[in-house]
């Protein structure tokens, strides 16, 4: 990690060179419900010092545990297989392992992971005081060196405040994983936004989607704003804030777009702070490595909150750009950043119109097809596909609606992919068909040594435009992928992605917008649990004994867990209850006084009404959830399909065709696809040189 060792470039650093530089370094686990935690986690945690069985219970004094902290500096760690490694073990002191601090934070609640973002921020920074915070996510696989260089990019900079790494993807040996088309569209899509998009808006200073698998924050940036007390992180956990609390403000005030962008609406705000000029960062030479879902339904589920945190994090950030003139950016800075605002509300908004976008491509192509020559049936296929068409984004609609993929409505999801993908290379045959057919009008009358005619004949096929863009956009992904070292997923990936790309609008997009009320990912509703049988309650004192684990037992355990990995072996369930017959030896009686046994009975209507207040306002949420959803889903449908009908009218037709045949609105699309990706290379360009001239000074 950023500890100094021999392999890494971090001990030439004189912050890291130091011997006591393990001192600097605190690990924070926040794990999200006790009950909810597996098993293993905990024995990998006992077997370097970290965690004690039997230590934790749910309940003092009558009160409701909210989380148990355990705090180690420990030189054991646990290898990928399960092995021990460290100065302590044997045939392990060839090894340098430096000590490394580490807080495990085990909420005892299931509450999610804004409010295990929230103990982290305003639990545990607050005493540990940390200038940089890093973020990562369960199953995230850190790359060799990459904490140094996200802390390198701090440590260069007192501007930067946010700084993100690459994403890669779990590809299997052999690349064997790419023979999913999910898992290989997904892998393309990636190193495209490794290469293209997070270079090309971290030349502007903001990064509008950070990935919460890899991403540091300077924690002096979050914190409020000493005279009002509002900051980042105060915007960011409104939502908890209202989960925990029992206000009865109309749920419209607070949850607003930064609601539903969730962590996306913290690189807005930190840019924008007032009196500071901070500014977001994308960091090559940092990377991590993570799983992705390989079915369509666990692909569904993930890609929709993905898209939906995106779509209303750039709504916020756009509609929010007043704020750049108001932080402490000199002039040139927030220009720059407005102009990056003007490409993201482009880009949003020709997004929104993506739906409609695609039909009108298909319908334009799958028209000209049908009337182009040699085509017998072409009117018959175009009007059947046309049907199908429809008929398949309302089916999508209607199962996306409060479902889940997965039963007989995943075979309907499936089905949509598969006929989106043949839709798409109708539309690829159609253009180059429709290309070649219109060149050869002119082939006998060419004259192909000269180079004007040449390009006279190619302008004169019909759709020849997009022919051209989808050229042009190839090479911009190859070249690009060749300069950054990685060109191999343009050979392996692009046919899968570009067979998918149309499900990414046409059911993705109806599904995201579909579900846009399901945000509890972020936040849930804190649960009740049963009291923790180690708890005992005496009737006449009416007092609770806290029953602490003995020094055998304690023994006991920790030689349990280092049997367990030894043995590799996995729990056939990911709870383990606790009997009451599995009482502890006791090494303290810990007695605290409780309520009398009246206060149970006389409380009953006071709880009574809690519980019907937080039921209401539980209520009030959901159904402003819903309403939004509706609102906003009725507001896609509307436009979208006004764009249809608008352009594909027989009045406005006769207006939109050129002299080659093309559609005018298809053409306008196609470049504005072309010019979008021309300048995401030219921004990813002007970030890789600023990349090799850092190398370069180092």
């Amino acid at each position: 990690m950023c500890l100094p060792n021999s392999k890494s470039k971090s001990h030439k650093h004189p912050v890291w060179a130091e011997e006591n530089s393990w001192q600097k370094v605190v690990i924070c686990i926040v794990a999200d419900g006790r009950r909810h935690l597996h098993p293993s986690i905990l024995k990998v945690l006992a077997s370097m010092g970290c965690w004690q069985e039997g230590v934790a219970k749910n309940q003092v004094n009558g009160n409701a545990v909210q989380a148990h902290i355990f705090e180690y500096s420990t030189q054991v760690s646990v290898d990928s297989k399960m092995q021990l490694k460290g100065r302590t073990i044997k045939n392990s002191n060839k090894h340098h392992y430096p000590p490394i601090q580490i807080v495990f934070c085990l909420k005892e609640r299931h509450t999610k992971k804004l409010n295990s973002h929230r103990w982290f921020f305003n639990a545990l920074c607050p005493l540990l005081k940390p200038r940089i915070t890093l973020l990562t996510t369960a199953g995230t696989k850190i790359g060799d060196g990459s904490l140094f260089h996200l802390w390198e990019a701090f440590d260069r900079s007192p501007h930067t405040a946010g700084a993100c790494g690459e994403i890669r993807v779990a590809k299997g040996l052999l690349w064997w994983k790419v023979l999913n088309p999910i898992i290989a569209a997904q892998i393309f899509e990636y190193k495209i936004s490794s290469v293209l998009e997070k270079p090309f808006e971290s030349i502007f200073g903001y990064i509008s989607v950070m990935p919460g698998a890899l991403v540091a924050y300077r924690y002096e940036a979050l914190l409020p704003e000493p005279t009002s007390g509002k900051g980042p992180l105060t915007a960011y956990f409104e939502p908890d804030y209202l989960v925990f609390s029992d206000d009865h403000r109309e749920v419209g005030e607070v949850l607003q777009y930064s609601y539903f962008a969730e962590d996306q609406i913290l690189p807005f705000l930190i840019t924008t702070r007032a009196n500071a000029q901070y500014t977001m960062q994308y960091v090559r030479s940092a990377w991590a490595e993570t799983e992705l879902p390989a079915g369509i339904g666990s692909f569904l589920g993930m890609k929709r909150k993905w898209q939906n945190r995106r779509f209303f994090g750039l709504i916020y950030a756009v509609s929010h750009v007043r704020a750049i003139w108001k932080s402490g950016h000199n002039f040139f800075r927030k220009l720059w950043l407005t102009l990056e605002m003007i490409y993201l509300g482009c880009d949003t908004a020709f997004w929104f119109l993506a739906l409609g976008n695609y039909y009108l491509v298909f319908y334009y192509m799958a028209e000209s097809l049908a009337n182009a020559a040699g085509i017998t049936i072409g009117e018959t296929a175009f009007m059947l596909t046309r049907y199908i068409y429809i008929f398949l984004i309302v089916v999508v609609m209607m199962i996306s609606m409060g479902n889940q993929p997965r039963g007989h409505s995943l075979y309907l999801f499936i089905l949509s992919f598969i006929f989106f993908a043949c839709i798409q290379a109708y539309i690829l045959f159609g253009a180059g068909y429709l290309t070649f057919l219109h060149a050869t009008e002119f082939l006998p009358y060419a004259n192909w040594q000269s180079f004007s005619t040449v390009v006279a004949v190619f302008k004169a096929a019909g759709y020849h435009v997009l022919i051209l863009a989808l050229v042009c956009c190839y090479a911009v992904y190859l070249i690009s992928a060749i300069l950054y070292g990685e060109p191999w997923h343009m050979i392996a990936c692009f046919v899968q992605f570009l067979l998918l790309l149309p499900s990414y609008v046409s059911v993705l997009g109806v599904y995201a917008f579909c579900n846009m009320h399901e945000v509890n990912w972020g936040i849930k509703e804190p649960e009740d649990h049963e009291k923790d049988p180690l708890i005992s309650r005496d009737a006449i004192y009416h007092a609770s004994t806290v029953l602490m684990p003995d020094d055998q037992h304690v023994s006991s355990s920790y030689q349990d867990a280092i049997d367990d990995l030894d043995r590799k072996r996995r729990p056939k369930s990911s709870v383990r209850p606790i009997s009451s017959s599995s009482v502890l030896p006791v090494r303290s009686g810990v007695s605290a006084p409780l309520l009398p046994q009246n206060a149970d009975d006389t409380s009953n209507a006071n709880i009574t009404a809690k519980v019907t207040r937080k039921d209401d306002i539980k209520t009030m949420q959901s159904d402003y959830y819903r309403s939004f959803r509706t609102r906003i889903l009725l507001l896609w449908i509307v436009v979208n399909g006004a764009l249809v009908i608008t352009i594909s009218s027989d009045q406005l037709a006769p207006y939109l065709v050129l002299s080659d045949g093309s559609n005018l609105y298809v053409t306008i699309i196609v470049w504005i696809i072309t010019v979008g990706a021309t300048g995401r290379f030219l921004g990813s360009l002007i970030y890789l040189l600023g990349w090799i001239w850092q190398l370069i000074r180092r």
